[in-house]
């Protein structure tokens, strides 16, 4: 704890802000191994103009190779099989399909605000400014600018402290910068739908 406190402010700061990257990157993948399975699990349940669809969009994914000793380019094949289980779609495309038509109700719900109570926040726009997030920390990690567009809803640092970051027992929380608050605002929603989804695959 001693040697925690010796560090300068920046040092620490940059230190945070690392522990939050992984940290979000770590739930992240829990939600979307998550947001794959009901998916998966629900293919059954989905209307035929539905599964038409999917078909239609995963054919669309046809893909290009090259092959060098016939020095061409060539199509990927993809073979039909009756329970597709849509591998080929990314978790973007299964939430913008099911945000169009909202046939999955697995996906149809609200996550309330942290700080107001009559305001809640849809599961598939928390589920793309989630993505909107992970893209931009897959690309850059030093300069972080997000947008609005990238996050739920700027939590104060009160209501962080409120929350489990164990991952930051020897920090200073006030000590994050703006760009780390905003991922650790979005951690406590994501765990909020994490939590949510993980009720439905246990039902």
């Amino acid at each position: 704890m001693n040697g925690i406190k010796s560090i300068d402010q920046n040092t620490l700061s940059i230190q945070i802000k690392s522990l939050m990257i992984y940290e979000f990157l770590k739930e992240y993948n829990k939600l979307e191994r998550m947001i794959r399975g009901i998916f998966e699990k629900n293919i059954p349940l989905l209307p035929n103009t539905v599964i038409q669809q999917l078909y239609f969009y995963s054919g669309g994914r046809i893909g290009t190779y090259i092959d060098v000793e016939e020095e061409s380019v060539k199509l990927s094949a993809i073979k039909y099989k009756d329970n597709d289980l849509f591998k080929e779609l990314t978790i973007n495309q299964i939430v913008k399909i099911f945000k169009k038509n909202s046939c999955l109700k697995a996906f149809n719900f609200e996550i309330s605000s942290v700080q107001r109570a009559t305001t809640e926040y849809s599961f598939y726009d928390c589920a793309i400014r989630l993505l909107n997030m992970r893209n931009i920390l897959a690309h850059e990690m030093v300069d972080i600018q997000f947008k609005n567009k990238d996050l739920i809803e700027l939590l104060t640092f009160d209501q962080l402290e409120k929350h489990n970051f164990e991952i930051l027992q020897n920090y200073d929380i006030h000590v994050m910068d703006n760009m780390t608050q905003y991922i650790a605002s979005n951690i406590v929603y994501m765990r909020k739908i994490i939590d949510h989804l993980r009720t439905l695959m246990e039902e």
